[in-house]
């Protein structure tokens, strides 16, 4: 009896040495898991130049608790505008309410922290915009992707370019006194193509000016139509620590020197949804319906009136339906969604597009049109004597596909000429143009990423 409990009793030491030693392999396991762990995040914090802050703070969210370290040794990476990854598996997003109940365990950080070790970039870019313009930059020219808020405040993207991380925010209830503290280098994207829409571009501005952690700042801007910007100078040429690095200007204006005003294309209305370019795969149809057509706003007393009648004229002389003409007499801003796929349908369907001038000489249908391979026929002249001497200067510099004609009455001479053209040379005009608007997007974005570069970060 006495041999069977002694027996009992080493079988029970014996399974507690197991059980100490296990629990002893699992703890030295888990310290070595999160030494590596803190580790890995430090070697990519000093990579990359990542601020450490005090999480503990998050009271002062928007105070000066960016800079300070935390005594606990607690490690928080600002990315994104968010501070989402540190030891203790608390994380917080800036724009939604505090939250510390949701746990990140080692596996998943160290999935992310692998997957971001992988993406190199030394700084970070925000461009902010409240109009179309800033939609036609993010997405068509610099080709990011974007994503809608569930409450819709506004459209959200980000994109690594050259080693530079550009955050892309759009919507038409931003303000700039919404920029966080986290903010060092900024491109806003405005509208002063009236007096109204000037005001708000001068309220973000003088903004701006009173954001300490601001670094850079650079913009790009609708002008005004009539040309006159130089409310724009205080802004670029001030000694304010904020005063803008450079400007990328819409329309011919004088301002533009190509050192630190340099111009930027109208582009597409997004604004109204005028989609992507679908190239490569866009449909270049061996045949197209209309050998032109002019949609739009027909203004009293304008060359488009005279366009109208001409068009008109010869149509009637040539006893068939050349050309697709559908006009109103007053400008909308939005299109219905059978507006916007019948005016698409049409420039598909046409190997021209006319291109009358308005308050302005250029317009939206003349990129609309490129991106789908119709060639636009521009009337070459200036509307307003504020502007540049040349007008398209833009597309003749990039020597766009683009017929120029300085009055209406060419047209017939222009629509004879076209009708001799076998479908063949159409088809494969089609395709060039597509490609120069692909090229043209391209180049645009190469200019302005290394515009960013190089003026706010001194890279070459």
């Amino acid at each position: 009896m006495n041999l069977r409990i002694a027996g009992c009793i080493l079988t029970l030491y014996m399974i507690a040495a197991v059980i100490a030693v296990a629990y002893i392999l699992f703890k030295r396991s888990q310290l070595l898991s999160q030494l590596s762990l803190k580790d890995n995040i430090s070697h990519l914090e000093s990579s990359l130049g990542y601020r450490k802050v005090n999480t503990n703070l998050a009271s002062n969210r928007y105070g000066s608790w960016r800079n300070q370290r935390p005594r606990d040794g607690t490690i928080a990476r600002i990315w994104r505008g968010i501070v989402d990854l540190e030891l203790d598996k608390k994380y917080w997003d800036q724009w939604a309410p505090i939250n510390f109940s949701a746990q990140y365990d080692n596996k998943k950080i160290s999935q992310k922290l692998k997957h971001e070790m992988l993406t190199d970039f030394e700084y970070d870019v925000d461009i902010w915009s409240n109009n179309g313009l800033g939609e036609y930059l993010w997405q068509h020219i610099l080709k990011g992707e974007v994503k809608l808020r569930p409450d819709r405040l506004y459209q959200y993207g980000e994109k690594i370019i050259r080693k530079v991380k550009y955050r892309f925010k759009g919507g038409n209830r931003l303000n700039v006194a919404f920029l966080p503290d986290t903010t060092e280098h900024i491109v806003l994207v405005l509208n002063a193509r009236d007096n109204r829409t000037a005001a708000t571009a001068k309220d973000w501005l003088d903004g701006l000016a009173d954001l300490e952690f601001i670094q850079n700042a650079g913009l790009v801007l609708i002008g005004d139509e009539m040309c006159d910007n130089t409310w724009l100078l205080p802004y670029l040429n001030s000694k304010n620590r904020t005063s803008l690095k450079f400007i990328y200007l819409v329309y011919d204006s004088p301002l533009v020197n190509n050192v630190n005003v340099f111009q930027f294309p109208l582009g597409v209305a997004t604004y109204r949804n005028f989609p992507l370019p679908a190239f490569p795969d866009i449909v270049v149809p061996a045949y197209r319906k209309y050998v032109c057509n002019f949609m739009g706003t027909v203004y009293a007393n304008s060359s488009r009136e005279k366009l109208v009648e001409i068009l008109s004229h010869i149509q009637e002389k040539a006893g068939r339906q050349l050309c697709y003409i559908k006009t109103r007499q007053d400008w909308k801003s939005h299109e219905t969604p059978q507006s916007l796929s019948d005016y698409v349908s049409v420039l598909k369907s046409s190997d021209l597009t006319l291109c009358p001038v308005g308050l302005n000489s250029e317009s939206y249908r003349i990129y609309e049109a490129l991106s789908v391979g119709s060639l636009p026929v521009v009337e070459d002249r200036v509307v307003t004597d504020n502007c540049a001497e040349t007008p398209f200067r833009l597309l003749k510099v990039h020597k766009a596909p683009v017929i120029y004609i300085k009055d209406w009455s060419e047209l017939a001479v222009i629509l004879e000429k076209e009708l001799q053209i076998s479908e063949d040379a159409r088809r494969a005009r089609r395709a060039d143009i597509v490609s120069w608007y692909e090229r043209f997007r391209q180049t645009l974005s190469d200019q302005f990423t290394q515009t960013v570069s190089s003026k706010f970060f001194d890279m070459k």
